[in-house]
């Protein structure tokens, strides 16, 4: 799809395997105010390949999560939002399988993804507000529910999910009753083999978080065992 000079500034892509919900996305960016440019059919092996295409044609876009219907590529919309955020890029992340996806494929790549909205929730509003959420991450200006700080993670559970191992956790600084699951793939390859039931670790996580689909996780380390001396364990 051509691009009009006039429309550059204000030019969103849409990144959607089905054809109907892009049409439908589209509608609200232009209810926002900016032209949309659909990316809705072709065949795209690497991120690399769709992002340089992006900003060549747009100033953000709108990027579905599962792109893998029709073989139109083979990486989620995560990943390819990640991307974009290391480019400086505003783009924002829209799911219709919330629950499933958040707590696995979602949070892999979750502490580069600063808006990500249910289907139901993409509308022009939402989206004019995401787009100006992530320009102003993107220039620094991190909000609370974004920032990480060290805490403990406390695993209860390692489980299976997608062919992968995952990890069911607690994290005490943000709901102390409510379980978190991860991927284990964010923790480094040399302490996965701690991964056990009532092993402790360290890690960032923004425990401002409103949500447990927000929660985002970096940066473990083995947090030592409780000392019986110390009148703490």
């Amino acid at each position: 799809m051509a691009v009009t000079q006039v429309f550059r500034e204000k030019t969103i892509a849409i990144v959607d395997d089905d054809t109907a919900q892009s049409k439908a996305t589209a509608w609200e960016i232009e209810d926002a105010g900016y032209q949309p440019f659909l990316l809705d059919e072709g065949s795209f092996h690497t991120v690399d390949e769709l992002v340089s295409l992006i900003r060549e044609n747009a100033q953000g876009a709108v990027c579905d999560h599962r792109l893998s219907n029709s073989g139109f590529a083979n990486f989620y919309g995560a990943e390819l939002v990640a991307a974009l955020y290391d480019l400086r890029f505003p783009s924002l992340l829209i799911t219709q399988y919330t629950e499933m996806d958040t707590s696995f494929s979602i949070r892999k790549w979750r502490h580069k993804i600063p808006v990500l909205l249910s289907r139901e929730e993409a509308d022009a509003s939402n989206i004019t507000k995401g787009i100006e959420v992530c320009r102003s991450e993107l220039s620094g200006k991190i909000p609370s529910t974004r920032k990480s700080r060290r805490t403990i993670v406390s695993i209860t559970n390692i489980d299976e999910e997608s062919g992968e191992t995952v990890v069911d956790a607690f994290v005490p600084a943000w709901n102390p009753y409510k379980a978190v699951r991860f991927p284990a793939i964010l923790v480094p390859e040399n302490l996965r083999d701690a991964l056990k039931p009532n092993v402790c670790l360290f890690a960032h996580v923004n425990t401002g978080a409103e949500k447990s689909d927000d929660l985002y996780f970096e940066k473990f380390e083995l947090a030592p065992e409780p000392d019986e001396d110390d009148g703490l364990a």
